[in-house]
């Protein structure tokens, strides 16, 4: 008996219908078929993800909060704070800088800090890795460890372990190290600073000692030993003398009116007026009236001695001011304040901060049911086709 044959309009309408997707209904109805498979494997990946999980240590975290202290800067950089600008110019304005205090988050992220909890708390060995793997130990330390810096100007490290007692431990302790390394920090450039004003003030004592033998000397032989009392009298005693010349004409002209030129009284009174004109000439022409020098050369005596003069009072200044500093300098090479104060220690954790198992289980689970309702659709559509 022969089997009916399918008309041509028939199989392109069921090709069509196996070509076109699936409607929602028509997917959660082919996932309903199929339900106990997916209950059990969706169930079976989480209890199976949640079983690993429970292989996992249990980690813990501790956190300390910390602050710096009121005046975070040093004596050295409170004095620089009122220096003029001028004064920074000799070197030393970086130290007031606001760059001086050393950022504590780089000193917390910095590999000395590290390498001293690895150390001090046998790291190694809880992370699972042989000592001389030293970058993969901090790796570690990085992964289990992160700090923050508040907008309230607080900082805050919190360190994870499976021992809640160690995180504890390792979260106060890194206050100490991160203290220990600031304060070294802040010695060497204390160190530098002295050795560098030392320097500075021996500069200024040479220099001090060379200007004052040469203003001695200058003043010694120019009889010079204040310029300004020593013009205003010389002045004086000049203005007095040439008022004298003045009378003196006013004199003999009155004695010439009087007496007749050739009287004796008046040639007397012009002998008078002579001398005082001489005299006034060697006061303004020749040395020996005010100092070893005379009136008309007095600027090219004064200038030099007052510049001799000026250099030195400079350099005394200086020198006052480096003394303070050396000695503050001094103070702060042997500082031993910490630069950090603990507000909250930190405690040992009652809870397990991670796995999250459930989370886990639950992805997991998810998962598997997203990968078994893929499984159902490729496993239908492959049936239809071959169909």
């Amino acid at each position: 008996m022969e089997q009916p044959s399918i008309p041509p309009n028939q199989s392109l309408i069921n090709s069509s219908n196996m070509q076109r997707p699936l409607s929602g209904i028509e997917f959660f109805a082919l996932l309903l078929k199929h339900k106990l498979f997916l209950l059990i494997t969706t169930f079976a990946g989480g209890i199976i993800a949640l079983g690993i999980t429970m292989t996992f240590p249990n980690w813990y975290e501790a956190t300390v909060n910390f602050v710096p202290p009121n005046n975070p800067q040093s004596g050295m950089s409170s004095m620089l704070g009122n220096v003029s600008s001028a004064l920074k110019d000799f070197g030393l304005g970086k130290i007031g800088s606001k760059g001086e205090a050393y950022s504590y988050i780089v000193i917390l992220q910095s590999r000395t800090f590290q390498d001293s909890l690895i150390t001090r708390f046998d790291l190694a060995k809880e992370y699972e890795l042989p000592d001389s793997m030293k970058d993969e130990v901090r790796a570690g330390l990085k992964k289990n460890m992160e700090i923050s810096y508040l907008p309230d100007g607080n900082y805050t490290i919190t360190f994870a372990s499976t021992n809640p007692q160690k995180a504890a431990d390792m979260a106060n302790y890194s206050v100490e190290i991160a203290n220990t390394i600031a304060l070294n920090l802040q010695k060497q450039e204390a160190s530098v600073n002295r050795i560098y004003m030392e320097q500075r003030l021996k500069n200024a004592d040479s220099t001090l000692s060379r200007i004052g033998d040469s203003l001695k000397a200058f003043a010694k032989i120019n009889q010079v030993f204040s310029p300004l009392d020593q013009a205003k009298a010389l002045t004086t005693a000049l203005a007095e003398m040439k008022a004298g010349v003045i009378k003196q004409e006013i004199l003999v002209h009155t004695y010439k009116n009087a007496y007749g030129e050739d009287d004796p009284s008046t040639k007397l009174q012009k002998q008078n007026l002579d001398e005082l004109r001489s005299q006034v000439y060697k006061a303004e022409h020749e040395s020996g009236f005010g100092g070893n020098f005379a009136m008309t050369d007095a600027m090219d005596v004064g200038v030099p001695y007052m510049r001799l003069f000026t250099d030195f009072e400079a350099m005394s200044k200086v020198k006052a001011f480096l003394l303070p500093m050396l000695e503050q300098a001094r103070l702060d090479e042997f500082r031993k304040s910490p630069t950090m104060y603990v507000l909250d220690a930190a405690v040992p954790a009652t809870k397990k901060a991670r796995p999250k198992r459930s989370l886990i289980a639950g992805g997991a689970a998810l998962g598997v049911f997203i990968l078994g309702s893929i499984f159902i659709l490729v496993r239908y559509r492959l049936s239809t086709l071959s169909n």
